[in-house]
């Protein structure tokens, strides 16, 4: 992935968001926070942009609301050695 496609800050939001291996999610996370760090800096110093700044930099300020709070709510609950299912 290029580093200033509009994209891959989502791809990597995703990544971080569902990943359900404790030891790979901060990786995860510190991945995605750079690349929403980045294209919010594109966002702001390049006018082409203009016309998508305002909706995709709220979109940005919120995953990166979200990466910042995933760890505190990720390692607040005890793993999960089982999962319980319903028939």
């Amino acid at each position: 992935m290029a580093v200033n496609d509009p994209g891959d800050w989502r791809e990597l939001f995703d990544a971080a968001l569902f990943e359900p291996n404790r030891v790979k999610l901060r990786g995860h996370i510190e991945n995605a926070r750079h690349t929403i760090n980045n294209r919010l800096s594109v966002l702001m110093k390049d006018p082409s942009e203009s016309l998508r700044t305002t909706p995709e930099q709220i979109a940005l300020r919120d995953a990166l609301s979200t990466v910042a709070e995933l760890p505190r709510i990720v390692y607040a609950r005890k793993p999960s050695t089982k999962v319980n299912a319903r028939n």
